[in-house]
């Protein structure tokens, strides 16, 4: 599990780096998961990075429908985005993914708790 977090972290450093630098928005972050997935996977295969692309939007969205708040945890939602190119990409089922995302979740900070009380 110690690669998955390894994995997580220096994937999520790239992606911050991008946003602080001004070329993506934070809440859009997850939309570039599957680019990092590919560059630092040496994959270059444009179908399969379109797939990512979909089914990581679509997740994306139906997280925000449930709670429009959630958009603030982008962190979070990079990173299952990131770790979900690996289930795209046949290289680990999605019950591996969930345990990942699980152990990736209790080590890292990735959400914000300002959701505040109305």
């Amino acid at each position: 599990m110690k690669k998955w977090l390894k994995e997580a972290e220096v994937s999520l450093a790239e992606a911050l780096e991008a946003e602080r630098i001004g070329e993506i928005h934070a809440q859009n972050l997850y939309m570039i998961a599957p680019l990092i997935y590919s560059k630092r996977n040496n994959m270059n295969n444009a179908a399969l990075i379109q797939e990512m692309v979909d089914e990581n939007e679509e997740q994306v969205q139906r997280d925000w429908v449930c709670d429009e708040r959630s958009k603030d945890q982008y962190k979070f939602h990079y990173v299952s985005s990131y770790l979900f190119c690996f289930v795209v990409a046949g290289k680990i089922e999605e019950a591996k993914y969930d345990e990942i995302m699980e152990y990736v979740t209790s080590k890292m900070d990735l959400f914000t708790d300002d959701y505040g009380f109305e």
